[in-house]
């Protein structure tokens, strides 16, 4: 191999690592931070009874800056019920449009709802992206088409509670 390419490639490689080092990581806050939320339905058939439904999934955007989000099976069979009160780690609540305004919908299957770590680790670093959580409404006898909107929000593992977020409206099969 000639000298010029080794130099080349040393100088390329050096340059490279002086760059990547000048990153600085997101200034995040330690309280979890969402945003974007969106709501995508699509009707699909419950596999087993083969009853129409409509498979929603909710999307939020997060930010955290010590990355402290989600927890383990073993976490949560160890939870703290008290700390923890009425939800888990993250909450969705639903909203129905009657009369002109929007109402609360206790919907159990939306009671306590966790989400798994997002790091392996326990290095406190800024942690960014996605969360989904992806939901059924049967279409079975009785069921209305009706507008909801949801509130979400998420904690971390030392309990600091996001900021509440909502979606658009959007119709799923309710039964009343």
């Amino acid at each position: 191999m000639s000298p010029r390419f080794i130099r080349q490639g040393l100088f390329f490689f050096g340059l490279t690592t002086f760059l990547i080092s000048c990153i600085e990581p997101p200034d995040f806050s330690d309280i979890p931070e969402i945003s974007s939320p969106s709501v995508t339905s699509y009707p699909t058939f419950d596999d087993f009874s083969q009853v129409p439904k409509d498979s929603l999934v909710i999307t939020v955007r997060f930010q955290d800056g010590d990355g402290d989000l989600g927890l383990s099976a073993e976490e949560r069979q160890k939870i703290d019920t008290v700390a923890y009160k009425n939800w888990g780690n993250y909450e969705i609540k639903t909203y129905r449009f009657v009369n002109g305004k929007f109402e609360s919908v206790n919907l159990a299957v939306l009671d306590k709802l966790f989400f798994p770590r997002l790091k392996p680790d326990d290095k406190k670093s800024p942690l960014e992206g996605k969360l989904d959580f992806s939901q059924s409404f049967l279409r079975s006898r009785g069921y209305k088409l009706t507008p909801v909107k949801f509130a979400i929000r998420i904690r971390d593992r030392r309990l600091n509670v996001s900021n509440v977020v909502e979606t658009d409206t959007i119709s799923v099969p309710l039964n009343f």
